[in-house]
């Protein structure tokens, strides 16, 4: 019904301004009149979505009045007068608690402004209600338009030639992630490339629940800073940047870096945006990913699309990125995305994703891992170490696996990681009869997630067919290359560059459990192929995929922002 009226609304606009325009050409309007009309229509039509705005936020304050009437009411029938009070509050304490869920419920599905609306007539009567309310206020903030940057400063302090100062969201020890581990080998690298880089957490990480509060760790000699470690630092993510800027503005006042380097999202870039610009120093935003992606991709969120959070996100990232001194990224297509969204091709640079040199020269100890879980030696092992989320579609290759056991090839599907797809791909497992046949043994740190890649006669990485999957490269197929692991992935755009167009893997139609199948086997019955496909995995890491060949990358593009000198 509230679509129909906006619906009503707009047409009603549309016509009266065609009528004015017919009206104008034909010479009864004058064209200062004709504008005059229109925009008139447009204060008009202003005004009804106020009144529309208002009038939802007035029935919401009409339904607070009856929860208190209704109070009332039940404690003088029950001639508990003095009893009144607490009856109340307790209607407008479960009124409030309900409208909390709508608004979560809202503002996941993109919703951002109704859910606000939902906790406004609860705001001055229920404390966790205004919080609530406060909190996406916040985080409205966060994800609109990019606050007006300060002007550009010429440099107030003389910078260390080298000196890198890295903006992340968390970090290693505490947090185990292709994030975080991505960050830790950039910045080793860097050092050996003879830069001298820095990294500064986002406020509150770790969390209070953790009890780590150390303003400064450091991790294999590199120096991680962290703001206001194990603090709530205000309500909602706005709040939060503030807290960043402040902080972090003092912190590169202190260390004087030559460039800033902002990893992914938006909230990092916005900080080091604001505190470049402050201190004179330029800023490189690197893009590991698309946010607003991600989000669409949880599985029954396809809705969530062109919703306003959804709008938002996309205008923020792509705000940040038009305004960063260079930009990088991990692949081709992440790269043309970024183009396509306003920023000069000169401007964007590519640093994939990585290995350590080392795994090209040393073996991590598969076996042992395989006898931990009792694999045999000759039983063959497909399976990935990863995220386990919807669009990783592995359930595409428990089907397969299913199909091997049909044809009488059983092999044993092993999936090392967590995530939310984790108790489904269980319990499908169960139900298509593989019992010990597929193990997810959870979670693990790097070096037991290299032995488990090490584990594997095949990697398969069979991602949905979704905008995230088209665009975003993952990590550990690139280490399952580099340890003579071949690669089986989904034909996808971002996965055909990774295998350097199924020379160095081989490539299926997503979501296809037999195309999947025929792939095992054909790999398992024909050694020249597999053998093609390991050369070609190691010589495309070995050329372009080192760390050390991106921390020559980073050198070069800092060289060009004036920061090695």
């Amino acid at each position: 019904m509230r679509k129909n009226k906006k619906i009503s609304v707009a047409v009603v606009a549309l016509i009266g301004t065609c009528a004015i325009g017919v009206l104008f050409a034909m010479g009864v309007l004058s064209l200062l009149t004709a504008l005059q009309l229109v925009a008139l229509g447009a204060i008009g039509a202003g005004v009804s979505a106020v009144m529309v705005w208002a009038r939802r936020v007035d029935r919401r304050v009409r339904d607070v009045h009856l929860s208190l009437v209704d109070g009332k009411r039940a404690a003088v029938e029950g001639g508990k007068e003095s009893g009144l009070r607490s009856g109340m509050e307790w209607r407008i304490s479960a009124r409030a608690h309900e409208a909390r869920e709508r608004a979560r419920s809202l503002y996941g599905e993109g919703r951002v402004q109704e859910a606000v609306d939902e906790l406004v007539p609860y705001a001055a009567l229920d404390d966790p209600a205004d919080r609530a309310r406060r909190r996406l206020i916040g985080n409205r903030r966060a994800i609109g338009p990019l606050p007006e940057l300060p002007e550009r400063n010429s440099g107030e302090l003389p910078p260390v030639p080298g000196r890198v100062l890295h903006f992340v969201t968390n970090a290693l020890p505490n947090t185990q992630a292709g994030y975080t581990v991505r960050t830790h080998r950039i910045v080793l690298a860097q050092r050996d490339a003879g830069l001298d880089p820095h990294v500064v957490t986002f406020p509150g990480w770790p969390g209070p629940e953790e009890g780590d509060t150390e303003g400064r760790r450091d991790v294999d000699g590199i120096p991680y800073h962290r703001i206001r470690p194990g603090e709530r630092c205000g309500l909602g993510l706005q709040e939060r940047i503030e807290v960043a800027i402040t902080e972090g503005t003092a912190l590169a006042r202190l260390l004087r870096p030559a460039v800033l380097h902002a990893a992914s999202d938006h909230k990092n870039a916005t900080v080091a945006l604001h505190v470049g610009r402050a201190l004179g120093i330029p800023v490189v935003y690197e893009m590991r990913g698309f946010l607003e992606e991600t989000w669409l991709s949880h599985e029954g969120a396809t809705s969530r699309r062109g919703s306003e959070r959804h709008r938002l996100l996309v205008e923020r990232e792509s705000s940040v990125l038009r305004a960063a001194d260079a930009v990088v990224t991990l692949a081709d297509t992440m790269r043309s995305e970024i183009i396509g969204r306003g920023v000069a091709p000169e401007r964007v640079v590519m640093a994939p994703n990585a290995v350590d040199e080392r795994l090209l020269r040393e073996q991590p100890d598969g076996a042992s891992f395989r006898e931990s879980f009792g694999i045999a030696e000759q039983e063959r092992v497909v399976g990935s170490v990863s995220s386990l989320t919807h669009y990783e579609g592995f359930e595409t290759l428990i089907e397969a696996a299913v199909l091997l056991r049909d044809r009488g090839r059983e092999v044993r599907v092993l999936l090392v990681g967590d995530g939310p797809a984790r108790p489904d791909l269980l319990d499908l497992a169960e139900r298509r009869g593989l019992g010990g046949g597929c193990l997810l043994p959870g979670r693990v740190d790097p070096d037991e997630a290299l032995r488990a890649q090490a584990a594997l006669d095949v990697m398969v990485v069979p991602r949905i067919d979704a905008r995230v999957t088209r665009l975003v490269t993952p990590l550990k197929p690139v280490e399952a290359m580099a340890l003579g692991v071949p690669v089986i992935a989904s034909d996808l755009p971002a996965l055909r560059e990774l295998v350097d167009d199924g020379r160095a893997g081989t490539l299926i139609p997503p979501g296809d459990p037999a195309a999947l199948a025929d792939a095992i086997m054909s790999l398992d019955k024909d050694a020249e192929l597999r053998e093609a496909c390991v050369r070609a995995g190691r010589e495309e890491v070995e050329s372009r995929r080192t760390w050390g060949h991106n921390a020559e990358v980073y050198r070069a593009l800092y060289a060009r922002l004036g920061a090695l000198s």
